[in-house]
């Protein structure tokens, strides 16, 4: 009897990719200011977002972010997690963090940051997911460049 061994791994897609989140309507969003300096306020935000990208399985995915911001004086920095909903129905998990700079108050309020993210799994198709890359924000967008398999 002739058995094969084949790792699943070899089958994974590898790709790098880059996708647009345009920042989407916020469903939940506390603001405390912890008095121990002028200017602290610690951030937590839940908002729904979506993408663009060239590659079908990236394009058109709308995503649960969460994430908490430690900014003094308009800098400091977030840390967060997102879920991405696939066409399919299908889901990849995300972890992120950098820093941000935020000028102006209320609704005028620019915020602008950069970091790291990494793809930690997923569902379905999605299921072994993994991928590391960077992220950067403006004006109600951030732009996504990472490198990864499933």
């Amino acid at each position: 009897m002739l058995m094969a061994l084949v790792s699943v791994s070899a089958w994974a897609e590898k790709k790098s990719i880059t996708y647009i989140v345009k920042m989407g309507p916020v469903f939940s969003r506390t603001v405390t200011n912890p008095g121990a300096q002028a200017g602290h306020e610690l951030t937590q935000l839940v908002r729904q977002d979506t993408t663009s990208s060239s590659d079908q399985d990236w394009d058109g995915t709308v995503i649960t972010n969460s994430s908490q911001s430690d900014l003094t004086a308009g800098s400091g920095t977030v840390a967060g997690y997102a879920v991405r909903t696939h066409k399919n129905g299908d889901q990849t998990f995300y972890k992120y963090q950098g820093k941000l700079a935020a000028v102006g108050e209320g609704s005028a309020r620019q915020t602008t940051g950069e970091g790291t993210v990494e793809l930690i799994g997923g569902t379905g198709k999605f299921a072994n997911a993994r991928g590391t890359g960077t992220w950067s924000s403006a004006k109600g967008q951030s732009t996504i460049k990472i490198d990864l398999e499933y």
